[in-house]
Protein backbone atom coordinates (compact mmCIF):
# COMPACT_ATOMS: atom_id res chain seq x y z
CA UNK A 1 0.00 0.00 0.00
CA UNK A 2 3.09 1.99 0.57
CA UNK A 3 3.13 2.70 -3.50
CA UNK A 4 0.37 4.62 -4.84
CA UNK A 5 0.82 3.46 -8.45
CA UNK A 6 -0.35 -0.26 -6.82
CA UNK A 7 -3.51 0.95 -5.92
CA UNK A 8 -4.74 -1.08 -8.48
CA UNK A 9 -7.43 -3.75 -9.13
CA UNK A 10 -7.24 -6.39 -12.66
CA UNK A 11 -10.23 -6.32 -14.18
CA UNK A 12 -9.96 -8.63 -17.34
CA UNK A 13 -7.11 -9.76 -19.55
CA UNK A 14 -7.09 -9.36 -23.41
CA UNK A 15 -4.21 -10.23 -25.98
CA UNK A 16 -2.32 -11.54 -23.15
CA UNK A 17 -2.04 -8.20 -21.38
CA UNK A 18 -3.85 -7.62 -18.32
CA UNK A 19 -6.00 -4.59 -17.81
CA UNK A 20 -5.67 -2.73 -14.87
CA UNK A 21 -8.08 -0.04 -13.27
CA UNK A 22 -6.25 2.04 -10.58
CA UNK A 23 -8.51 3.22 -7.62
CA UNK A 24 -8.34 6.92 -7.96
CA UNK A 25 -10.28 6.15 -11.37
CA UNK A 26 -13.18 5.31 -9.85
CA UNK A 27 -12.70 7.80 -7.08
CA UNK A 28 -11.98 10.82 -10.41
CA UNK A 29 -15.18 9.63 -11.75
CA UNK A 30 -17.22 9.40 -9.10
CA UNK A 31 -16.23 13.04 -8.29
CA UNK A 32 -16.72 14.10 -11.93
CA UNK A 33 -20.17 12.27 -12.13
CA UNK A 34 -21.55 14.41 -8.82
CA UNK A 35 -20.68 17.36 -10.47
CA UNK A 36 -22.36 17.12 -13.44
CA UNK A 37 -25.35 15.99 -12.18
CA UNK A 38 -25.24 18.55 -8.51
CA UNK A 39 -28.02 20.97 -8.11
CA UNK A 40 -31.38 20.69 -8.23
CA UNK A 41 -32.01 22.74 -11.41
CA UNK A 42 -29.45 20.48 -13.52
CA UNK A 43 -30.84 19.37 -16.94
CA UNK A 44 -29.15 16.29 -17.49
CA UNK A 45 -29.85 13.42 -17.24
CA UNK A 46 -27.47 10.95 -14.93
CA UNK A 47 -27.38 8.05 -17.52
CA UNK A 48 -25.98 10.68 -20.13
CA UNK A 49 -23.48 11.47 -18.17
CA UNK A 50 -22.34 7.86 -16.54
CA UNK A 51 -21.37 7.09 -19.67
CA UNK A 52 -19.78 10.14 -20.70
CA UNK A 53 -17.49 10.58 -17.68
CA UNK A 54 -16.95 6.94 -16.69
CA UNK A 55 -18.05 4.15 -19.78
CA UNK A 56 -17.02 6.05 -22.58
CA UNK A 57 -13.70 7.37 -21.85
CA UNK A 58 -12.60 4.01 -20.16
CA UNK A 59 -13.21 2.31 -23.68
CA UNK A 60 -11.11 5.26 -25.85
CA UNK A 61 -8.56 5.56 -23.46
CA UNK A 62 -8.28 1.52 -23.08
CA UNK A 63 -8.40 1.35 -27.23
CA UNK A 64 -5.32 4.22 -27.01
CA UNK A 65 -2.99 2.24 -24.58
CA UNK A 66 -3.64 -1.34 -26.68
CA UNK A 67 -2.44 0.67 -29.78
CA UNK A 68 0.87 1.23 -28.15
CA UNK A 69 0.62 -2.71 -27.08
CA UNK A 70 0.34 -3.69 -30.33
CA UNK A 71 2.65 -1.08 -31.86
CA UNK A 72 5.42 -2.82 -29.40
CA UNK A 73 4.90 -5.99 -30.59
CA UNK A 74 5.31 -5.21 -33.39
CA UNK A 75 8.89 -4.19 -33.32
CA UNK A 76 9.34 -7.38 -31.48
CA UNK A 77 8.74 -5.98 -28.10
CA UNK A 78 6.27 -6.96 -25.19
CA UNK A 79 3.89 -5.39 -23.00
CA UNK A 80 2.91 -6.40 -19.53
CA UNK A 81 -0.04 -4.55 -18.81
CA UNK A 82 -2.30 -1.37 -18.82
CA UNK A 83 -3.23 0.90 -16.44
CA UNK A 84 -6.19 2.79 -16.49
CA UNK A 85 -5.71 6.33 -13.86
CA UNK A 86 -7.20 9.11 -13.76
CA UNK A 87 -4.68 11.36 -15.87
CA UNK A 88 -6.13 8.62 -18.88
CA UNK A 89 -3.71 5.38 -18.99
CA UNK A 90 -0.18 3.66 -18.90
CA UNK A 91 1.14 0.81 -20.80
CA UNK A 92 3.81 -0.70 -19.76
CA UNK A 93 5.49 -2.12 -22.87
CA UNK A 94 9.43 -3.35 -23.66
CA UNK A 95 10.72 -2.60 -27.00
CA UNK A 96 14.35 -2.44 -28.54
CA UNK A 97 16.29 0.92 -27.67
CA UNK A 98 16.54 2.41 -30.89
CA UNK A 99 14.51 5.18 -31.99
CA UNK A 100 12.68 3.49 -34.97
CA UNK A 101 10.87 1.17 -32.37
CA UNK A 102 10.47 3.40 -29.56
CA UNK A 103 8.95 5.85 -32.34
CA UNK A 104 6.56 2.59 -33.64
CA UNK A 105 5.56 1.84 -29.99
CA UNK A 106 4.50 5.44 -29.22
CA UNK A 107 2.81 7.04 -32.69
CA UNK A 108 -0.06 3.38 -32.74
CA UNK A 109 -1.86 4.62 -29.28
CA UNK A 110 -2.37 8.16 -31.13
CA UNK A 111 -2.97 6.11 -34.69
CA UNK A 112 -6.02 3.92 -32.40
CA UNK A 113 -7.65 7.30 -31.74
CA UNK A 114 -7.60 7.71 -35.60
CA UNK A 115 -9.31 4.69 -36.21
CA UNK A 116 -11.73 5.45 -33.41
CA UNK A 117 -12.51 8.38 -35.30
CA UNK A 118 -12.24 7.25 -38.97
CA UNK A 119 -14.94 4.71 -37.61
CA UNK A 120 -17.26 7.43 -35.68
CA UNK A 121 -16.87 9.23 -39.30
CA UNK A 122 -17.72 6.52 -41.20
CA UNK A 123 -21.03 5.63 -39.36
CA UNK A 124 -22.04 9.13 -39.36
CA UNK A 125 -21.61 9.74 -42.82
CA UNK A 126 -24.01 6.71 -43.52
CA UNK A 127 -26.55 8.67 -41.71
CA UNK A 128 -25.86 11.97 -43.45
CA UNK A 129 -24.23 13.58 -40.56
CA UNK A 130 -20.56 14.95 -39.96
CA UNK A 131 -19.04 15.47 -36.34
CA UNK A 132 -18.00 18.43 -34.83
CA UNK A 133 -14.55 18.73 -35.23
CA UNK A 134 -14.04 22.22 -32.57
CA UNK A 135 -12.51 20.41 -29.18
CA UNK A 136 -14.68 23.20 -27.33
CA UNK A 137 -17.76 22.53 -28.06
CA UNK A 138 -20.00 21.48 -25.50
CA UNK A 139 -20.67 17.01 -26.15
CA UNK A 140 -23.75 17.44 -24.28
CA UNK A 141 -25.05 19.40 -26.79
CA UNK A 142 -22.82 17.48 -29.55
CA UNK A 143 -23.68 19.68 -32.54
CA UNK A 144 -23.43 18.04 -35.73
CA UNK A 145 -23.63 19.06 -39.58
CA UNK A 146 -26.42 16.93 -41.87
CA UNK A 147 -25.18 17.54 -45.15
CA UNK A 148 -28.33 15.74 -46.76
CA UNK A 149 -30.35 18.01 -44.82
CA UNK A 150 -28.13 20.97 -44.66
CA UNK A 151 -28.83 21.80 -41.02
CA UNK A 152 -26.89 21.81 -37.77
CA UNK A 153 -28.82 19.12 -35.54
CA UNK A 154 -28.25 18.77 -31.60
CA UNK A 155 -28.69 16.27 -28.88
CA UNK A 156 -32.26 16.86 -26.32
CA UNK A 157 -30.26 19.35 -24.77
CA UNK A 158 -29.68 21.62 -27.77
CA UNK A 159 -31.78 23.50 -29.14
CA UNK A 160 -31.65 24.36 -32.87
CA UNK A 161 -34.83 26.17 -34.77
CA UNK A 162 -35.52 26.33 -38.33
CA UNK A 163 -38.17 28.27 -40.21
CA UNK A 164 -40.37 25.29 -40.58
CA UNK A 165 -39.88 23.59 -44.17
CA UNK A 166 -36.45 25.03 -45.20
CA UNK A 167 -33.37 25.27 -43.67
CA UNK A 168 -33.57 29.10 -42.47
CA UNK A 169 -32.50 29.24 -39.01
CA UNK A 170 -35.31 31.10 -36.88
CA UNK A 171 -34.60 35.04 -36.34
CA UNK A 172 -34.08 34.70 -32.69
CA UNK A 173 -32.18 31.21 -32.88
CA UNK A 174 -28.43 34.26 -32.53
CA UNK A 175 -30.52 34.59 -28.92
CA UNK A 176 -30.27 30.94 -28.66
CA UNK A 177 -26.82 30.49 -29.11
CA UNK A 178 -25.92 33.81 -26.89
CA UNK A 179 -27.70 31.25 -23.91
CA UNK A 180 -25.84 28.42 -24.95
CA UNK A 181 -22.38 30.13 -25.08
CA UNK A 182 -23.37 31.73 -21.62
CA UNK A 183 -21.19 32.25 -18.75
CA UNK A 184 -20.86 29.30 -15.81
CA UNK A 185 -20.93 25.73 -15.85
CA UNK A 186 -21.80 23.71 -19.17
CA UNK A 187 -24.95 22.37 -16.78
CA UNK A 188 -25.93 25.98 -17.32
CA UNK A 189 -25.26 26.20 -21.10
CA UNK A 190 -27.85 23.07 -22.17
CA UNK A 191 -31.41 23.00 -22.14
CA UNK A 192 -33.56 21.14 -19.79
CA UNK A 193 -35.16 17.98 -22.52
CA UNK A 194 -38.44 18.18 -21.34
CA UNK A 195 -38.74 22.08 -21.69
CA UNK A 196 -37.28 22.40 -25.18
CA UNK A 197 -40.33 21.30 -26.87
CA UNK A 198 -42.14 24.12 -25.23
CA UNK A 199 -39.53 26.32 -26.32
CA UNK A 200 -39.64 25.47 -30.13
CA UNK A 201 -43.32 26.07 -29.57
CA UNK A 202 -42.84 29.35 -28.04
CA UNK A 203 -40.05 30.50 -30.92
CA UNK A 204 -42.10 29.29 -33.34
CA UNK A 205 -39.62 27.05 -35.13
CA UNK A 206 -38.74 23.55 -35.92
CA UNK A 207 -36.35 21.54 -33.90
CA UNK A 208 -33.17 19.70 -35.59
CA UNK A 209 -33.07 16.61 -33.24
CA UNK A 210 -30.48 14.52 -33.68
CA UNK A 211 -31.14 10.73 -33.27
CA UNK A 212 -29.47 9.00 -30.35
CA UNK A 213 -27.27 6.79 -32.09
CA UNK A 214 -25.83 9.91 -34.35
CA UNK A 215 -25.34 11.75 -30.79
CA UNK A 216 -23.46 9.19 -29.10
CA UNK A 217 -21.21 8.62 -31.96
CA UNK A 218 -20.40 12.15 -32.42
CA UNK A 219 -19.50 11.96 -28.52
CA UNK A 220 -17.00 9.34 -29.14
CA UNK A 221 -15.76 10.96 -31.86
CA UNK A 222 -14.90 14.14 -29.94
CA UNK A 223 -13.78 12.29 -26.96
CA UNK A 224 -11.15 10.39 -29.60
CA UNK A 225 -10.70 14.10 -31.23
CA UNK A 226 -9.70 16.02 -27.73
CA UNK A 227 -7.38 12.71 -26.58
CA UNK A 228 -5.67 12.62 -30.06
CA UNK A 229 -4.81 16.48 -30.50
CA UNK A 230 -3.87 16.61 -26.78
CA UNK A 231 -1.87 13.06 -26.94
CA UNK A 232 0.09 14.81 -30.14
CA UNK A 233 1.47 18.15 -27.80
CA UNK A 234 4.88 17.78 -28.73
CA UNK A 235 5.82 17.58 -24.58
CA UNK A 236 7.48 14.92 -22.98
CA UNK A 237 6.07 13.02 -21.23
CA UNK A 238 2.46 13.16 -23.74
CA UNK A 239 3.20 10.82 -26.87
CA UNK A 240 4.06 13.84 -28.80
CA UNK A 241 6.70 14.46 -26.63
CA UNK A 242 8.28 10.73 -27.02
CA UNK A 243 7.97 10.89 -30.34
CA UNK A 244 9.67 14.29 -30.58
CA UNK A 245 12.89 12.78 -28.36
CA UNK A 246 12.73 9.68 -30.86
CA UNK A 247 12.71 12.21 -34.20
CA UNK A 248 15.87 14.41 -31.79
CA UNK A 249 17.58 10.78 -30.74
CA UNK A 250 17.73 9.38 -34.54
CA UNK A 251 19.48 12.53 -35.92
CA UNK A 252 21.38 13.25 -32.60
CA UNK A 253 21.48 10.46 -29.52
CA UNK A 254 19.42 9.13 -27.12
CA UNK A 255 20.78 11.80 -24.61
CA UNK A 256 20.18 14.90 -26.43
CA UNK A 257 16.77 13.63 -27.38
CA UNK A 258 16.04 13.16 -24.04
CA UNK A 259 17.05 16.53 -22.81
CA UNK A 260 15.34 18.81 -25.76
CA UNK A 261 11.99 16.79 -24.91
CA UNK A 262 12.34 17.16 -20.90
CA UNK A 263 12.76 20.36 -21.11
CA UNK A 264 10.06 21.19 -23.80
CA UNK A 265 8.07 19.20 -21.12
CA UNK A 266 8.73 21.77 -18.66
CA UNK A 267 7.60 24.63 -20.97
CA UNK A 268 4.39 23.04 -21.29
CA UNK A 269 4.01 22.23 -18.58
CA UNK A 270 4.48 25.08 -17.10
CA UNK A 271 1.81 26.62 -19.62
CA UNK A 272 -1.23 24.01 -18.29
CA UNK A 273 -0.54 24.90 -14.98
CA UNK A 274 -1.12 28.59 -15.28
CA UNK A 275 -4.27 27.54 -17.61
CA UNK A 276 -5.37 25.14 -15.19
CA UNK A 277 -5.29 27.83 -12.32
CA UNK A 278 -7.28 30.01 -14.25
CA UNK A 279 -9.96 27.91 -15.34
CA UNK A 280 -9.80 26.43 -11.69
CA UNK A 281 -9.34 22.77 -13.38
CA UNK A 282 -7.99 20.21 -10.91
CA UNK A 283 -7.64 17.68 -12.68
CA UNK A 284 -5.45 19.70 -15.63
CA UNK A 285 -3.33 20.94 -12.92
CA UNK A 286 -2.55 17.27 -11.51
CA UNK A 287 -1.88 16.80 -15.52
CA UNK A 288 0.42 19.30 -15.22
CA UNK A 289 2.30 18.36 -12.28
CA UNK A 290 2.41 14.95 -13.70
CA UNK A 291 4.08 16.26 -16.66
CA UNK A 292 6.46 18.28 -14.69
CA UNK A 293 7.71 15.27 -12.18
CA UNK A 294 7.84 12.67 -15.47
CA UNK A 295 10.23 15.36 -17.09
CA UNK A 296 12.48 15.91 -13.74
CA UNK A 297 12.56 12.33 -13.42
CA UNK A 298 13.72 11.61 -16.97
CA UNK A 299 16.52 14.02 -16.67
CA UNK A 300 17.23 12.31 -13.34
CA UNK A 301 17.85 9.18 -14.70
CA UNK A 302 20.49 10.60 -17.53
CA UNK A 303 22.39 12.37 -14.59
CA UNK A 304 22.27 9.17 -12.97
CA UNK A 305 23.71 7.06 -16.14
CA UNK A 306 26.26 9.05 -16.61
CA UNK A 307 29.16 7.30 -15.31
CA UNK A 308 29.68 3.77 -14.92
CA UNK A 309 30.23 3.78 -11.55
CA UNK A 310 28.48 6.66 -10.05
CA UNK A 311 31.46 9.04 -9.84
CA UNK A 312 32.04 12.09 -11.36
CA UNK A 313 35.51 11.69 -13.58
CA UNK A 314 35.36 15.17 -14.75
CA UNK A 315 38.28 15.39 -12.96
CA UNK A 316 40.55 12.80 -14.55
CA UNK A 317 41.31 9.26 -12.36
CA UNK A 318 44.06 11.17 -10.14
CA UNK A 319 41.08 12.60 -8.30
CA UNK A 320 40.59 9.34 -6.80
CA UNK A 321 43.99 9.57 -4.71
CA UNK A 322 42.80 12.84 -3.11
CA UNK A 323 42.91 12.08 0.53
CA UNK A 324 43.27 15.74 1.79
CA UNK A 325 39.58 16.63 2.34
CA UNK A 326 37.20 15.01 4.58
CA UNK A 327 34.90 12.83 3.27
CA UNK A 328 31.14 14.65 2.66
CA UNK A 329 28.62 13.90 5.20
CA UNK A 330 25.62 11.62 3.69
CA UNK A 331 22.80 13.59 3.20
CA UNK A 332 19.46 12.87 4.54
CA UNK A 333 17.22 11.37 2.43
CA UNK A 334 13.72 12.27 2.05
CA UNK A 335 10.80 9.95 1.98
CA UNK A 336 9.86 11.13 -1.11
CA UNK A 337 13.35 9.11 -2.00
CA UNK A 338 12.74 6.75 -0.19
CA UNK A 339 9.36 5.92 -1.67
CA UNK A 340 11.19 5.83 -4.96
CA UNK A 341 14.00 3.18 -3.93
CA UNK A 342 10.88 1.26 -2.41
CA UNK A 343 9.05 1.38 -5.74
CA UNK A 344 12.46 0.92 -7.78
CA UNK A 345 13.43 -2.16 -5.66
CA UNK A 346 10.15 -3.63 -5.98
CA UNK A 347 9.90 -3.31 -9.82
CA UNK A 348 13.41 -5.02 -10.21
CA UNK A 349 12.61 -7.79 -7.85
CA UNK A 350 9.13 -8.40 -10.30
CA UNK A 351 11.66 -7.99 -13.28
CA UNK A 352 14.14 -10.61 -11.48
CA UNK A 353 10.85 -13.08 -10.61
CA UNK A 354 9.65 -12.91 -14.41
CA UNK A 355 13.29 -13.33 -15.60
CA UNK A 356 13.47 -16.73 -13.60
CA UNK A 357 9.42 -17.25 -14.92
CA UNK A 358 10.79 -16.90 -18.24
CA UNK A 359 13.47 -19.03 -17.83
CA UNK A 360 11.58 -22.06 -16.25
CA UNK A 361 8.80 -21.88 -19.29
CA UNK A 362 11.94 -21.82 -21.97
CA UNK A 363 13.48 -25.10 -20.51
CA UNK A 364 9.82 -26.45 -20.73
CA UNK A 365 9.10 -25.49 -24.37
CA UNK A 366 12.79 -26.72 -25.38
CA UNK A 367 12.35 -29.58 -23.35
CA UNK A 368 8.75 -30.52 -25.39
CA UNK A 369 10.81 -29.63 -28.56
CA UNK A 370 13.48 -31.93 -28.27
CA UNK A 371 10.25 -34.62 -27.14
CA UNK A 372 7.68 -33.84 -29.76
CA UNK A 373 8.94 -31.12 -32.58
CA UNK A 374 8.26 -27.79 -32.37
CA UNK A 375 4.93 -28.33 -34.95
CA UNK A 376 3.81 -29.45 -31.29
CA UNK A 377 3.97 -25.84 -30.42
CA UNK A 378 0.63 -23.81 -29.45
CA UNK A 379 0.71 -20.28 -31.22
CA UNK A 380 0.97 -18.96 -27.36
CA UNK A 381 3.89 -20.93 -26.87
CA UNK A 382 5.76 -19.77 -30.61
CA UNK A 383 5.08 -16.38 -29.44
CA UNK A 384 6.73 -16.61 -26.43
CA UNK A 385 9.73 -18.28 -27.78
CA UNK A 386 10.09 -15.71 -30.84
CA UNK A 387 9.77 -12.68 -28.07
CA UNK A 388 12.15 -14.33 -25.62
CA UNK A 389 15.05 -14.96 -28.91
CA UNK A 390 14.07 -11.23 -29.57
CA UNK A 391 15.20 -9.69 -26.15
CA UNK A 392 18.15 -12.01 -25.93
CA UNK A 393 19.62 -11.23 -29.42
CA UNK A 394 18.76 -7.07 -28.58
CA UNK A 395 20.87 -7.80 -25.35
CA UNK A 396 23.72 -9.59 -27.03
Amino acid sequence: MRDPMSWALTVFRAFGIPVRVHLLFIVVSLGLFLRQIGGKDNPLWWPDVLLFTALVPFLVILLHEFGHCFGARHVDGDAKEILIWPLGGLASVEVPHTPRANFIATVAGPLMNVVICGVCVFGLALGGFLPNLNPLSNPYVSEMYSFTRERTYTSEYGLKLYEPGTNRPIAKQEDIDKRMRGEGTRENRVFEPKNAEQEAISYGGERALAPAWAVWLNRTFWLSWVLLLFNLVPAYPLDGGRMFQCAVWARTDYRRGVTVAANTGYVVAVIFLIVSIAVNEALFMGLALFMLYEASMALHRLEADDGPFGYDFSAGYTSLEKDDEPPPRPKKVGWFTRWRQARRSKKLQREIEERVQEEQRMDQLLAKIAATGKASLTDDEKRFLERVSARKRNMS
